[in-house]
């Protein structure tokens, strides 16, 4: 067991890898399975997983991509780095049929229905995983819901799932998904630059919504005095500041 910041045990499972991806040029899904064992997580949550690494075991934390409702299975997208050793290890010695462990899902990054039936959801990079499962998860049970996503990336190679996402789009309404490249890409023919307030204000989104934003630093800093002077209530924003 390990413990939430409030002093909780948190329950740990062993999972089993199903499905490795290639999903960008440096960003990998996972996805694994628990089992008989009773693995939860709410949409946006993360987990700690344990592997064994050159002899020790390590440890990394990644947000879930998928909706809870698949629970015991889960997936992850993890963008690689050399320097962490279970992010290199995932991408380059995990096969599929590998154990590890894994925490239950944590963190108060996390949507519900009772939450609000009105949401606006940012990502810069790979910070856009937990959003994804936030998206997932209200596309099954909250479809009257309006919910807009925004994936700020440096090139549009690395917009994840962006064929699944722009599918749910179409299909509901009250659903949009919205990528922007930041790089001076040639062909690209979407939306260009990163998320501001003019970018906002054309997509409809309002003070009223609840905002989830995630990404580098810096980029959690620049949404939350955005927010805050576009009359965003302080209640209504979510983030992390681990990324």
């Amino acid at each position: 067991m390990s413990t939430h910041g409030n002093g909780a045990e948190v329950p740990h499972y062993r999972a089993r890898i199903l499905e490795i991806r290639q999903e960008t040029p440096r960003i990998k899904s996972f996805t694994l399975d628990c089992g008989d064992a009773p693995f939860a997580f709410h949409a946006g949550q993360w987990v700690d997983l344990f592997a064994q690494v050159d002899g020790e075991t390590r440890v990394g934390g990644y947000s879930m991509t998928s909706a809870p409702a698949e629970a015991p299975r889960f997936q992850l997208a993890v963008q690689y780095s050399p320097r962490h050793a279970v992010t290199r290890w995932l991408h380059e010695e995990a096969r599929v049929g590998d154990e590890v462990t894994v925490s239950a899902g944590q963190g108060p990054f996390f949507y519900e229905p009772a939450m609000g039936r009105e949401l606006v959801l940012l990502g810069a990079g790979i910070g856009v995983t937990p959003l994804v499962s936030i998206f997932r998860h209200a596309a099954q049970v909250a479809p009257e819901a309006r919910v807009l996503l925004v994936h700020s990336v440096a090139e549009s190679a690395e917009l994840l799932f962006r064929e699944e996402l722009r599918a749910v789009a179409v299909d509901r309404a009250g659903f949009d998904y919205v990528p922007t490249v930041t790089g001076g890409e040639q062909g690209w023919g979407g939306e260009r630059g990163r998320i501001d307030a003019v970018l906002l204000d054309r997509l409809g989104a309002t003070p009223r919504a609840r905002y989830y934003f995630c990404g580098a630093r810096d980029f959690i800093e620049t949404m939350h005095t955005l927010l805050t002077g576009h009359g965003v209530p302080e209640a209504q924003q979510v983030f992390e500041k681990w990324w």
